[in-house]
Formats: C-alpha cells, sequence, structure tokens
C-alpha cells in the first residue's frame, strides 16, 4: 500500500503491544519491526533504514548492545536511532547518548510526540545526507581545481625556462646553421663537379651523409623555431592555422587516400605565435601521414579534428586511425630526449608539446581502437 512519506523506518521492541501502537502512530510512514535484536541486526544486513526507534530493555540483546552493533557496522553506522525507555534515570539516557542515540522517548509515549520526533530526526538526516554530499561535491571540485593549478604551475616554470634559455639557444642555433648551409653547399657542387654522376648518386656514403645533413638542416630549423622569440602573438583563427598546415601536406594527404573531417567551431581564435600553432597541426598530421605509409592497411583511413570552446577553455580534438599503439609507446610520447634513444626522438613531433605548454596549454593522449587521439586544451 503507497504511504504518505518514503521514509523506511526500523521498530525494535519485544512487546507486541507496544510495537502495534508505534506503528498505528506511524502509520504514514513505512514501519517494519522486529521483537529481538538479532532480529533486527538481520533486518538492518538486508534493507535499508532511514530511522531505528529502538527499545533499551530486551531479553538477550538489551537495546545498548543493539545500538553498538549498528555503530560498528560502516552500513548501518549513519542511521539515527531513538531509544524507547520506560526509564527516566539519567545514567541511562546519557549512556544511550554516549553510545550514538540521537534521542530517546519515554514509554507509554504520546501520538503527537512520537510523530514530531521522528519527523525532526528524519528531517535532520536528510539534511546532514544533502551536506555531506555538497562536501564530496565540494571536496571533489577543489582536488579538481588543484590539480589544474599545479599543473599550470608546471608548465610557467617550463615556460620561464625556455624563455631564460631563448636568447643564447637562438644565437647558438643561428650559428650551427652557417657551416650546416655550407656542407649542404660543398654537397652539392660535388654532385655538379664529379664526372661519374651515376656512380655518386649510388655511392651510399655519399646517400648517407646528404640524408643525415637534410636531417640535421630540419631538426635545427625545428631547434630554431623553437626559440626564436622575436615574433610577437596574435589573435590567431585555428581554422586558418589548420589551413595553411594542410596546404602544404594536401599532395601526401591525397597520395595516402586520407579523408580529413573538421567539425566544431571554425571561428574558435587564441592568442598564440601563428607558426607555433602551424607548427603543431603540421607535426600532427605529418605523423599520421607517416603512420599511414608505414601500416598499409585497407580500412578506410580518416583524420578528425573538432573545435570545441567552452567558457572557461577552448579544445582541440585530433583523432586518426593511422596506427595501433601500445602502452609503451604511448609512454614515450613527448618525452625529453634523455629519456628515450636518439633514433626514436623527433625535436619536431615533441616541440608540438613545448608550444602547447609555452602557450599555458595542456595536451594529453589516448588511445582508441585504430589510432590515436590527442586533446589540447588551451584556457582562456
Amino acid at each position: 500500500m503507497h504511504k504518505k512519506y518514503e521514509n523506511k523506518i526500523l521498530i525494535v521492541d519485544d512487546d507486541a503491544k507496544n510495537l502495534q501502537v508505534a506503528m498505528n502512530i506511524l502509520k504514514d510512514y513505512n514501519v517494519i519491526y522486529a521483537q529481538s535484536g538479532e532480529k533486527a541486526l538481520e533486518l538492518l544486513h538486508k534493507n535499508n533504514f532511514d530511522l531505528i526507534l529502538l527499545d533499551v530493555v530486551m531479553p538477550l540483546m538489551d537495546g545498548y548492545h543493539v545500538c553498538s552493533k549498528i555503530k560498528e557496522n560502516e552500513k548501518t553506522k549513519n542511521i539515527p536511532i531513538i531509544f524507547l525507555t520506560v526509564k527516566d534515570d539519567e545514567k541511562d539516557i546519557v549512556k544511550g547518548f554516549n553510545l550514538g542515540a540521537v534521542d530517546y522517548i519515554i514509554k507509554p509515549f504520546y501520538s503527537e510526540v512520537l510523530l514530531k520526533r521522528v519527523e525532526v530526526h528524519l528531517k535532520i538526516a536528510r539534511l546532514m545526507h544533502e551536506l555531506e554530499q555538497i562536501n564530496l561535491n565540494l571536496n571533489k571540485t577543489v582536488e579538481n581545481q588543484v590539480e589544474q593549478i599545479r599543473q599550470k604551475d608546471e608548465i610557467i616554470i617550463q615556460q620561464s625556462k625556455i624563455t631564460a634559455m631563448a636568447s643564447i639557444i637562438d644565437v647558438i642555433t643561428l650559428q650551427w646553421k652557417k657551416p650546416l648551409d655550407k656542407i649542404k653547399l660543398y654537397l652539392q657542387s660535388l654532385n655538379i663537379k664529379i664526372t661519374n654522376i651515376e656512380e655518386l648518386k649510388s655511392d651510399e656514403t655519399f646517400n648517407n651523409t646528404l640524408y643525415e645533413i637534410n636531417k640535421l638542416d630540419e631538426i635545427m630549423n625545428d631547434f630554431h623555431r623553437s626559440f626564436n622569440n622575436h615574433k610577437n602573438k596574435e589573435i590567431v583563427n585555428v581554422k586558418v592555422s589548420l589551413d595553411n598546415a594542410l596546404f602544404l601536406l594536401k599532395d601526401e594527404m591525397k597520395k595516402e587516400n586520407v579523408n580529413i573531417n573538421i567539425q566544431g567551431d571554425i571561428l574558435i581564435s587564441i592568442n598564440i605565435v601563428f607558426e607555433e600553432i602551424k607548427h603543431i597541426f603540421s607535426k600532427l598530421l605529418s605523423k599520421s601521414i607517416k603512420n599511414f605509409k608505414d601500416n598499409n592497411t585497407s580500412n578506410k583511413r580518416f583524420i578528425d579534428i573538432n573545435f570545441e570552446n567552452s567558457n572557461e577553455s577552448i579544445f582541440i580534438i585530433y583523432e586518426d586511425n593511422a596506427k595501433v599503439y601500445n602502452q609503451k609507446e604511448l609512454d614515450n610520447f613527448f618525452l625529453a630526449p634523455s629519456s628515450i634513444t636518439a633514433n626514436d626522438f623527433d625535436l619536431g613531433f615533441y616541440l608540438v608539446k613545448v608550444f602547447i605548454e609555452k602557450n599555458f596549454g595542456l595536451i594529453s593522449i589516448e588511445k582508441t581502437n585504430d589510432g590515436i587521439k590527442y586533446i589540447i586544451r588551451f584556457d582562456k
């Protein structure tokens, strides 16, 4: 039968007459009774109650013992207990409170008194539960905010280090570039002057030297770009910077039959050096294309890029199905060069993380069924 109140109350009393009276008074509640302490503990194990009315004087296991058992159980310790007693002795009342009871009622009890006490303690219990949930949610919110502050502090420290090194590194990279350009020029001249061109082209030493020189040139360009702080930040449309990166790689993407899908808010703009955000997209796209080349699969090849704009942050979500990664490979993403072998380190790709953090952003990586998902967040 449907009750006026949904609260579930357990009444524990060995006297059947007292049980009948109490249940008649509390007829608008969902009431279950027990005539012994053992039965009460059994019911508590199987049910969830909002309130317990507990008789003090019972055979075998009195109310104080039952109360102690209830408070020892993690599941039941927070259920409010009102003692029902014929005693009006101060020591007995204090003992009940010390064991964890919230109130007591003298038997025989009056209807209005019992109803009002039950109503008050159910309300208090409900408010305590709501307060507990509020505190729990508040703690989670504070923990999340503290974690975000910690991450931002780490980024600020990293940015400070980069800024401090920038001027010196900028000069060093320019100095390295001069002899490197001359070596490339000498090799090109050698290619022209040599009499047996075909023999030169097939010479392994020459080709390896040229390859390493070109690779070093690319690294130096990335390195110089990383610490070149002469360019100012500007308001950059993220979609425009992506289009610039796509334009340079369109032939390779077409050759590898890669479908590019762009969704979300394409009007999003951020305050950043244009070449930095372009570099981020270029390196992510280049890595996807390389993986498509290395992993010849018949699956429909795609790169999905989604722009999301919230009140506090801008999100760039980049996903492809170019390669299935294992956990070790994911763990090595964006590691500093000292942490992995030289052959595995890609400075240009590492700069993706550097440029994101330099602009107070964060990047996280998730493994998908057929590829990888990068989630980039820039706080406003």
